[in-house]
């Protein structure tokens, strides 16, 4: 029995993902097979037919829903005899995808115990019609079944596979995605996190973490495997300040790689910044959101005041840290004032790398449903949020295009105006323009700048940018690394 984890765009260094590592890890301790493998159709056919038993296993976001179905059906045709199942983001919160042609089984929620279980049962000829967590199409008929309760223990899982990926991609990466937890107490309207808690209503804590010891396992690991900096992707990394103070005296002694981080601006305290800092923490990524109030905390539910925002920045800078911040643009019932607003709140925050994305509201999320109401979503944009440009241009109807030109210029020029406010006044100008390469090029310059020499240290920001170029101007139809079997003990 093997396990298939086909990946988009595979090669690229951001192509790392915990929630498969952490599937894989189950699966290979148990005695099953699992490769995580380009979405290639013709790679996949051709390590499938040394099988005789396979799982097509998509981990799947909403931005590739549309992706990984295509490609599940075009392999269907080709292998009637395997199994597809799909799991994720996208999945859990709309499970009536498996009414799509060629999808066996859809898991909701927490995948670990539920895909083993699933495995189990094809691996010994048995249906997995009953399993729970799971929705599966069995001779015409959907069965959908019951949550397990959450995993309450997160120590009780193995550490993360991260040979699956290293073995599809050779070399491995020199930074590493590392997720200490799971959970998130609060419900911004742009995430799915308020549809996660509903979801889950008694069946088990929401907010969990893993021990600091079963972490700086794993870290010493991917330290000895070469790794050079550590992006932790928790959704709010100081949310339990206890934890950080026993963890960074420990990682400073024991890892001491550089580390990245993302928080929340009520969540931030001279004590637990002084802490990271002492880790060895090189960035803080913080939302920002949006610069005007009332879209702040009546629209995106943020529940954060400037002065909150403004203290938290402080304390970052004054720890000599660097300052990363996300905001989100084109929001209902904003603005281009509201978005200049952003953009003039991101320069008093001195932030020394600020992002920004265009909104993009995912059906089932609060802030879906608000551009809803106020009849803002284009018949198409659900196809939309999965045929590119993601956070790149708006999917939304607005009343006045030329204003919504200027949003999308804005955007383009949101990183170079923190940098240099001076600018503002011909930025004014220049976004009256229609959409061109120009703006293009320079978002996309200060976006290599931002994400290459300031959120990771230059060193090691030179060699990923080097990469990125080398993967650009690659030849065509270069070959690409083959998978290697790795069977659980």
């Amino acid at each position: 029995m093997l396990v298939l984890w086909p990946i988009h765009e595979l090669e690229q260094e951001h192509s790392q993902y915990p929630g498969v590592m952490n599937l894989s890890a189950v699966l290979k301790a148990n005695g099953f097979s699992s490769e995580v493998i380009p979405a290639d159709e013709a790679t996949i056919l051709e390590r499938a037919a040394a099988e005789e038993r396979v799982v097509l296993a998509y981990s799947t976001p909403s931005a590739l829903a549309r992706t990984y179905t295509a490609l599940n059906r075009r392999l269907k045709t080709r292998l009637p005899g395997a199994f597809s199942v799909f799991g994720g983001a996208h999945p859990t919160y709309f499970p009536e995808m498996i009414d799509e042609e060629g999808i066996d089984g859809v898991c909701v929620g927490e995948g670990e115990y539920a895909l083993l279980d699933l495995v189990r049962a094809i691996d010994g000829g048995r249906s997995p019609r009953d399993l729970e967590n799971w929705w599966i199409k069995e001779d015409g008929e959907i069965h959908r079944n019951p949550l397990r309760p959450l995993i309450d223990d997160l120590d009780e899982l193995p550490l993360p596979d991260r040979e699956a990926f290293t073995r599809a991609v050779k070399p491995s990466g020199l930074h590493a995605i590392v997720m200490t937890g799971r959970g998130c107490p609060y419900g911004c309207t742009y995430c799915y996190n308020h549809l996660y808690q509903k979801l889950y209503a008694g069946l088990g804590k929401l907010v969990r973490r893993r021990s600091v010891e079963h972490v700086l396992r794993e870290l010493r690991l991917l330290k000895a495997e070469g790794t050079r900096f550590i992006r932790f992707m928790d959704d709010l990394f100081t949310l339990q300040p206890e934890w950080v103070a026993e963890f960074a005296p420990r990682y400073a002694t024991e890892i001491g790689l550089p580390f990245s981080c993302l928080v929340r601006a009520n969540f931030v305290s001279e004590k637990v910044v002084a802490d990271l800092k002492q880790a060895g923490c090189h960035r803080i990524m913080m939302g920002v959101e949006a610069g005007n109030q009332r879209l702040r905390n009546e629209v995106l539910k943020r529940r954060m005041s400037d002065d909150e925002i403004l203290e938290a920045a402080r304390i970052v800078r004054a720890a000599g840290i660097k300052l990363v911040t996300a905001n989100i643009l084109a929001l209902p019932g904003g603005t281009l004032d509201d978005d200049w607003q952003t953009v003039d709140l991101n320069i008093r925050l001195r932030a020394s790398y600020a992002s920004a994305s265009i909104l993009q509201p995912f059906p089932g999320t609060e802030i879906h449903d608000i551009a809803e109401s106020m009849g803002l979503l284009r018949d198409d944009h659900v196809a939309a949020l999965s045929d590119g440009g993601f956070g790149f241009t708006s999917i939304l109807h607005v009343a006045d295009p030329v204003q919504a030109r200027r949003v999308v210029n804005l955007h383009k020029f949101f990183p170079l105006l923190v940098w240099m406010p001076w600018l503002k006044p011909l930025v004014r100008q220049l976004i009256k323009l229609p959409p061109n390469r120009l703006f293009n090029m320079i978002y996309m310059a200060c976006v290599n700048i931002g994400v290459h020499f300031i959120s990771v240290p230059p060193t090691i920001g030179r060699s990923l940018l080097a990469k990125k170029i080398g993967r650009r101007f690659a030849p065509r139809g270069r070959a690409r690394p083959a998978p290697v079997a790795v069977a659980g003990p």
